[in-house]
């Protein structure tokens, strides 16, 4: 072959190949936006061509895209507020698949139990954000109410105002932040010992007067556990690495009895409506998320088991800006990054939703001013969502973006305190009431499928009836 040949057979296989790449890429992008166009003559024109790498840099997203006519939320989507997103989904499905469909059965008014273990920081310390997402839900709903999970003790009991736990004797306690075995450790990051211990419980939410509440105690795996309650004492075994005694079940909201369990770790008090929304508050103290990996993967393997979960949120972040010029996460990621692959690889039936951080101010130049970082940190909180395929909820635009804590806590009517990190009770009831319509609206997208299936399934069915008279 003599070298025109040559030449002509290499530019129409150059020519083959971005032709097909031109095709294929298209909707390829789609599913992973980190892959970009291949144009063979502008990659070998500008490649070392600084003002187009510039040029590129500006170049933004769509924050929508379609396949085959479905609009899809692309990774840049990730910026917009009041939306519970997976990426590189149709927008018109539900994120909250599992969970949609149960709140669907309970609109329906079937008797099931829906619940929510919901971590945090001390943003949601002593039930806040939490307490009020609960009460909107459950009155949504019309469902019956009660406070969920509560631990032995905890800094937050003599504030908290939804439930009261007072001990008598002592407790040994273990926590995230000491060096103790993983399978001692709750959901919560917390485990209790004790050779003799008193509780009076009492769940403070107002409830109907011919209400039922349901108290169950929750341990870990162990030697026997002793219980006396009503002067009646009862050993329980602690085979599992989760196991549930039922206290009572009765009008009263609260409940008191002694239990010895040195060598067995307490949990806490569950106390839930007999159906309805159960929204459990684990909340721990200057914590980043990370830590949740000490959690076992045996609980976790037995939480799937019982299907006890339906729905998991994470909202973190605002205790990774501790210093103001921070601008570099990718550390976090790493970390972030394995937490939420061992809960999506254990729990598959449970809905996980990561919440990005909101607002944190630091003083710049003597003024209040959002971190520097906070960009940073929420780019790396989407690319966590999207790598694991979880839902992202963007937090920190939802409560209105940059400058958002320093408005809310010198407003008149202030909603946050003057550390420009953590809400106040009225602050908390907003940002409540702002995370539950996200939820509504993600519900409602579930609702318009169900009724549209509901309508096919009709006109089958009338189709068929129209068949069957004609014969």
């Amino acid at each position: 072959m003599n070298k025109n040949n040559k030449v002509i057979t290499f530019i129409l296989l150059v020519a083959s190949i971005h032709f097909l790449f031109s095709i294929f890429s298209n909707k390829f992008i789609v599913y992973y936006p980190n892959f970009k166009n291949i144009n063979l003559i502008s990659d070998l024109v500008f490649k070392n061509d600084s003002s187009f790498k510039k040029k590129r840099k500006k170049t933004k997203l769509q924050t929508l895209k379609f396949i085959d006519s479905m609009p899809v939320y692309t990774f840049d989507a990730y910026h917009q507020k009041g939306t519970i997103m997976a990426f590189d989904k149709d927008t018109l499905q539900p994120v909250l698949n599992s969970f949609t469909e149960k709140l669907i059965a309970l609109s329906e008014n079937k008797k099931v139990k829906i619940r929510i273990a919901w971590y945090g920081d001390s943003q949601i310390e002593g039930d806040l954000i939490t307490q009020d997402l609960r009460e909107l839900l459950q009155n949504y709903f019309k469902q019956q109410k009660a406070v969920g999970y509560v631990p032995i003790s905890c800094v937050s009991n003599d504030f908290r105002a939804t439930a009261k736990m007072n001990t008598e004797g002592d407790i040994k306690i273990d926590n995230f932040k000491k060096n103790v075995s993983k399978s001692s450790l709750f959901l919560s990051g917390y485990s209790f010992f004790s050779e003799d211990l008193s509780i009076d419980f009492r769940d403070n939410l107002a409830k109907n007067s011919t209400q039922k509440v349901e108290k169950w105690l929750l341990f870990g795996k162990g030697d026997s556990i002793s219980i006396t309650l009503n002067e009646k004492a009862k050993k329980y075994p602690a085979n599992k690495v989760f196991n549930r005694v039922l206290l009572g079940n009765s009008l009263n909201n609260g409940i008191q009895f002694n239990v010895i369990s040195p060598n067995t770790p307490l949990y806490g008090i569950s106390s839930e409506p007999e159906s309805g929304i159960i929204l459990d508050n684990f909340s721990f103290r200057g914590i980043t998320g990370t830590e949740l990996n000490k959690i076992s993967s045996s609980l976790l393997d037995e939480i799937n088991t019982t299907g006890y979960y339906d729905l998991v949120v994470f909202q973190y972040g605002v205790n990774l800006m501790f210093k103001p010029d921070d601008t570099n996460y990718d550390y976090y990621y790493r970390s972030m990054n394995n937490v939420l692959k061992k809960f999506k690889s254990k729990l598959p039936k449970t809905d996980l939703l990561l919440f990005s951080c909101s607002d944190r101010a630091f003083k710049y130049d003597e003024e209040w001013k959002t971190a520097t970082g906070i960009d940073s940190l929420i780019y790396n909180q989407a690319l966590l969502a999207r790598n694991n395929d979880i839902g992202f909820y963007n937090f920190y635009e939802s409560l209105g973006g940059k400058g958002s804590i320093v408005k809310w806590a010198d407003s008149t009517s202030q909603l946050a305190n003057k550390d420009y990190i953590h809400f106040n009770l009225r602050g908390s009831r907003v940002a409540a009431k702002i995370i539950f319509n996200a939820i509504i609206n993600d519900y409602k997208k579930a609702l318009r499928i169900n009724e549209t299936k509901i309508q096919e399934a009709k006109k089958v069915k009338a189709s068929t009836n129209k068949s069957d008279s004609i014969w």
